[in-house]
């Protein structure tokens, strides 16, 4: 059983987000399609992201409950790790430029409530 606590969950999330962003950088969507290096990277980090979530879920349903479309992020993880077939890249960039730093900033501001370490 894992017994880590949910702060941890959401410093992956966060090192995970902050990376997708630095990944993504400025990138219009015509040069994130013809960069293969940074849509692993960026699809990776998206991974990561959400699976800490999902793991979140887990550990602490409440504050899990607390990020908007929730299930929506921990079902795209699944997405891109099983779905190669059907991945569908100007998504992964939408979820990176516009739904990924609102979601930065709801765990940045879930992650206040915890004391630092």
């Amino acid at each position: 059983m894992d017994r880590r606590q949910p702060d941890v969950y959401l410093e992956l999330a966060l090192t995970a987000l902050r990376k997708t962003a630095t990944f993504i950088g400025q990138r219009s969507l015509h040069e994130y399609l013809a960069d293969d290096f940074c849509q692993a990277a960026v699809e990776r980090e998206l991974e990561i992201a959400g699976d800490a979530l999902g793991q979140l879920r887990k550990v602490d349903p409440g504050v899990f409950d607390q990020i908007p479309d929730g299930q929506v992020i921990v079902a795209f993880r699944n997405v891109l790790a099983h779905g190669y077939a059907t991945l569908n890249h100007q998504i992964v960039y939408e979820a990176a430029t516009d739904k990924a730093p609102a979601l930065l900033r709801i765990v940045e501001k879930l992650l206040d409530a915890y004391p630092e370490p």
